[in-house]
């Protein structure tokens, strides 16, 4: 009986530390695929800076995809896909496909100590509405030296967050 391959779909806001548990998921074996990498590695000429292009998204969401893709055929356990992976068709995408390679999918969040605080905040958000209005602020300024998240950004995926969401709800979601 082979040993299960997993697939990990980071899921969280900017700046709560999903791209450090993510390294520590993978450990020595496994790859994290993080669209973001794209602009660093594919996009400009220092590979230490972010070089951020609206314009680009699509074309590094698919280079994304193609490294996941690539990692399934090699076989390497764990993945972790290190993204927003909210309640939508490009989370569905990667779960189905991860899925119908014989992999085993689990949502994982952040472990710092800030982000135990927010997802408890997002559990009701319209009484803590203030408090992570101002979750937002920090996350913001955390976020301008590396990804560069506006402010209006993280307030709308903190407004769509869903708590609880499994994978079940990813594979039944429909637009």
């Amino acid at each position: 009986m082979s040993e299960s391959q997993w697939v990990y779909l980071m899921r969280g806001l900017p700046s709560c530390g999903k791209s450090h548990t993510a390294r520590r998921l993978v450990g020595d074996s496994g790859l994290v695929c993080e669209t973001d990498e794209y602009f660093l590695t594919e996009v400009g000429d220092d590979p230490e800076k972010f070089d951020y292009r609206d314009d680009l998204m699509e074309r590094a969401r698919k280079w994304n995809f193609d490294r996941f893709k690539f990692a399934i055929a090699q076989g390497l356990s764990p993945i972790v896909v290190d993204r927003g992976n909210s309640l939508s068709l490009s989370s569905q995408v990667y779960v189905r496909y991860a899925s119908e390679h014989g992999y085993e999918v689990r949502l994982c969040e952040p472990e710092s100590e800030w982000w135990q605080e927010i997802r408890v905040l997002l559990k009701n958000k319209d009484l803590t509405w203030p408090v992570l209005e101002k979750w937002a602020g920090v996350l913001a300024k955390w976020n301008q030296e590396t990804h560069r998240v506006p402010l209006e950004d993280i307030l709308r995926r903190m407004k769509n967050w869903k708590h609880g969401l499994t994978v079940k709800d990813i594979l039944k979601y429909r637009i």
